[in-house]
């Protein structure tokens, strides 16, 4: 049996039809998932000077301000999110049976279900001001400041939300490679005004103009890509349909839902921690969380192309006696190639967090070290969970989600008090110990469930799945320990070229022990090959760059 991305669906099939249809998911979800590292890799590379920056200049009040504002809009934004998703499922199958009259449908009433919502939701922040002042515990010197930065963010948040009609579209026919290159461009665009407008004194203010550009850039270039890309797209009031809506309703308040619960657990510990212990503690949270959850999100590439992938099988192969186990492949070698990227990430930054955060930040704050640690082992077992959610979703059933976002919450409301039993004090250490206990116990019992759905064996997967995550880890121990033992004993130039050193000899140990000892001869392969034609790829490109 081949593997590798190119074998994520089923091979070695005799039917011509089932070879074509493999081969279209093999290509579709092969370009995607590579421009969606590639992307997420950029974005980690930008987003790493940014906190030390902003740090230096407006402080850790301020900063933490900054975090707890983009706390509150993930909240908002988490009642709208999950009726775009819905669009993407049926954009994906209707677009198989050539039925854009109803795509143009549910995108037109997504829009108009959407925007109203995101007005009343803006209305509503703006009369609960006074109570979201208080709730974070913002110090009066910054309170004017907090105002203003929450009606800005949360007023260009909404209206994103309410035009990512274009960038849904273009998921929706699976052009998720075009809408990870706007998100890109647009990210960098952020960085760039963050360092000209932070840096010529604008404050914490210039972060939200920064973040307004970037909203605009994204926005601009959705729409015209979408209108290139898509060329039956049209986007009408009267493409309003009531069967649509109840479609919009249904499945998308069950994504809904699920989504309210999953940002709620992801960030559950900064919501807990204001009130507790004070602003500052979400700052530090962010610092904590920083590094893991942006290697989480290069990770999660994978489950993006996912549910648009499995709602094309799932819609092709009805009826089919071969729908089951393509879908199934397509999990179990998702999860596969998405935990070892996952993995490696983590490895390193669980091993050598303080060191990592005495570079980069230039200080490790009271508790930052071990709750980066912990945070990047609940990143790597949290997306396990991915392929699982991401495919269900796909096939149609989103409710699957609830066996692993409700026992998290559960969980939770039982271990956050527990910690502060154990310790005699709130602290940002105890909560957050919880919130990962919690999410590696939930995480567990949802694999269960979904392995059983999916009709995966507890051998296969772990002999595919979990086994091969941990060898980053084993690795990333060995070479922690020099940079524990010195890097915080020198400079902090002096401790960056000895981490730079340490990521370089980590990240090529993991690729070659990955090569000989993980991957079989047919990945190998098959990943050699990805190499050697991107190389070729981009020795033309230089030749053509040469001659013009």
């Amino acid at each position: 049996m081949s593997t590798g991305v190119e074998a994520l669906v089923l091979d070695e099939e005799s039917q011509a039809g089932r070879d074509s249809l493999a081969a279209r998911a093999r290509e579709s979800i092969g370009r995607n998932v590579g421009f969606e590292i590639a992307a997420k890799v950029g974005y980690f590379i930008s987003r790493v000077f940014i906190p030390p920056f902003v740090l230096s200049r407006i402080g850790l009040s301020a900063y933490s301000l900054w975090s707890a504002v983009f706390l509150l809009i993930t909240y908002i934004g988490m009642t709208t999110c999950g009726f775009w998703l819905v669009s993407v499922k049926y954009v994906a199958e209707y677009v198989v049976h050539d039925e854009t009259r109803k795509a143009n449908e549910i995108l037109s009433t997504g829009l108009l279900t959407i925007a109203p919502m995101c007005a009343v939701l803006f209305g509503l922040i703006f009369l609960a001001m006074p109570r979201v002042i208080l709730w974070l515990q913002v110090p009066t010197a910054l309170q004017h400041d907090a105002r203003q930065l929450i009606l800005i963010v949360t007023g260009v948040f909404l209206c994103d939300l309410s035009l990512s009609v274009f960038s849904q579209a273009l998921s929706g026919v699976q052009r998720i490679a075009e809408v990870q290159v706007i998100w890109l461009i647009s990210c960098l665009a952020e960085v760039g005004m963050i360092f000209l407008l932070v840096g010529t004194g604008h404050g914490v203010m210039g972060l939200a103009e920064a973040y307004a550009i970037r909203t605009a850039v994204s926005i601009v270039l959705a729409a015209i890509l979408a209108y290139r890309l898509i060329p039956w797209l049209r986007l009408s009031v009267r493409s309003f349909s009531r069967q649509a809506f109840r479609s919009v309703v249904h499945f998308g308040g069950v994504v809904q839902l699920n989504m309210m619960l999953g940002v709620g657990l992801n960030t559950i510990e900064r919501i807990i921690a204001a009130p507790l212990i004070g602003l500052n503690a979400i700052g530090l949270f962010d610092i904590s969380d920083k590094l893991p959850g942006i290697a989480g999100a290069i990770s999660e590439s994978f489950a993006a192309s996912f549910m648009p992938a499995a709602s094309g099988l799932h819609s092709e192969l009805a009826g089919s006696p071969h729908q089951a186990e393509m879908i199934g492949k397509l999990y179990l070698k998702g999860s596969r190639y998405m935990n070892l990227v996952a993995a490696t990430l983590a490895g390193l930054f669980a091993t050598a967090s303080g060191p990592l955060l005495y570079v980069w930040i230039g200080r490790v704050y009271p508790g930052t070290a071990f709750l980066m640690a912990i945070f990047a082992v609940q990143q790597n077992v949290h997306l396990l969970t991915g392929p699982g959610t991401s495919i269900l979703r796909g096939i149609g059933r989103p409710q699957e989600e609830f066996f692993y976002s409700i026992p998290n919450l559960l969980t939770v409301l039982a271990a956050v008090p527990l910690s502060r039993l154990v310790l005699g004090n709130w602290s940002i250490i105890g909560i957050g110990s919880a919130v990962v206990v919690a999410t590696i116990i939930s995480a567990g019992g949802f694999l269960v469930r979904a392995n059983r759905t999916l009709h995966i064996s507890w051998r296969d997967y772990w002999s595919w799945v979990l086994a091969p995550g941990l060898v980053p880890y084993v690795i990333g121990i060995l070479f922690a320990v020099p940079a524990w033992k010195y890097v915080e004993q020198t400079t902090r130039w002096h401790g960056a070229m000895i981490m730079l050193v340490i990521a370089a000899l980590y990240s090529l140990t993991v690729l070659l022990v990955t090569d000989r000892f993980v991957l079989d001869g047919d990945e190998r392969s098959f990943f050699r090959d990805v190499v050697r034609r991107e190389w070729s790829r981009l020795g033309r490109f230089g030749t053509r760059a040469e001659v013009l």
